[in-house]
């Protein structure tokens, strides 16, 4: 089979399970629940796990209920995420709390969890490492959300806190994709761990590539609000070296954002392009793509699909 197909079979196979994981319930807990769940998704994560349990010659109904719980465990960041941003749309539709109201925000998300986790437990109550790995990673992505906070009323953040900050909230989430598809198929610790390293590189990429689109898209393509960001004051990987180059510059910019949103977003992008951090961006997008594969290049088995993912990735567009 070929990689797009491959790639599409998966997809196809997370959406149709996904709509059977919550069915019996209040009946306003099952319809918030399915109207996350079964939303328009990339499937990122659960499509990495899968593929990596392949790779690494695993067999897929080991690997498919920790991907749906790590689908699950995404969707559970991404309700509460919006509710502390305020953002309003998420993958084309109304946020949970915008659609609904705050309280229904935070049920739904701890409901999420729920779920994810007690379907993780109960297909894998004889392999303690994928339950391990799992609740590391759901503290990383946590700590990480803790610091994008925290950093939203610092004035500056270095690179190397940024890289820190993404690597817990993004980067862990990802590497636990590919460690747990590679525990799955039950590969040695070493291979586990690369896959794992890689798993976090993607992650960092990224991020800063979807950094990089809430910039130079619109909201049609990326499906979601583009302008808390701004808002909020985040430190992305773009605003920080805008920082370092023309403080004064973009600082007036995003103070005008905040008055007229569209002549805001227009005069950032406009500096950004000027003072060379939008190509110096993509070339660190690149660059951290470049070092993932790497990693890849150095296993004993044929790791092709996963570059072609890494590609695949890298060349969204939302």
């Amino acid at each position: 089979m070929n990689f797009d197909n491959l790639i599409n079979d998966y997809e196809n196979l997370i959406n149709k399970k996904l709509k059977t994981v919550y069915k019996n319930g209040p009946k306003s807990l099952v319809e918030v629940f399915n109207y996350v769940i079964n939303s328009d998704g990339k499937r990122v994560r659960p499509i990495l796990t899968l593929l990596t349990n392949h790779v690494c010659k695993g067999n897929i109904e080991n690997a498919l209920p920790a991907a749906l719980s790590i689908e699950m465990f995404h969707d559970f960041t991404l309700v509460h995420d919006d509710i502390m941003d305020d953002d309003k749309v998420r993958r084309g539709l109304k946020t949970v709390h915008e659609k609904w109201d705050l309280g229904t925000g935070v049920l739904t998300g701890d409901l999420i969890l729920s779920v994810s986790l007690n379907n993780l437990i109960k297909n894998y109550q004889n392999n303690s490492k994928v339950v391990k790995i799992f609740t590391k990673g759901l503290l990383a992505v946590c700590e990480g959300q803790a610091l994008d906070k925290e950093f939203e009323s610092k004035q500056k953040i270095s690179i190397n806190e940024y890289m820190k900050m993404i690597d817990l909230k993004t980067g862990y989430l990802l590497g636990m994709c590919t460690e747990i598809g590679a525990v799955t198929a039950e590969v040695n610790n070493y291979d586990a761990s690369k896959l794992r390293e890689y798993g976090i590189l993607l992650g960092r990429g990224f991020q800063i590539q979807d950094d990089y689109l809430e910039i130079f898209s619109d909201s049609k393509k990326m499906g979601k609000s583009l302008q808390s960001d701004i808002m909020l004051n985040k430190k992305t990987f773009l605003m920080i070296l805008a920082n370092l180059k023309c403080s004064k510059l973009i600082q007036d910019a995003i103070k005008l954002s905040k008055k007229d949103f569209n002549k805001g977003i227009d005069v950032v992008r406009k500096l950004l392009v000027e003072k060379g951090v939008k190509k110096e961006t993509e070339c660190k997008i690149n660059e951290i793509f470049s070092e993932a594969n790497k990693i890849l290049n150095d296993l004993n088995f044929d790791t092709s699909f996963l570059h072609s993912y890494s590609m695949h990735i890298l060349n969204r567009r939302k």
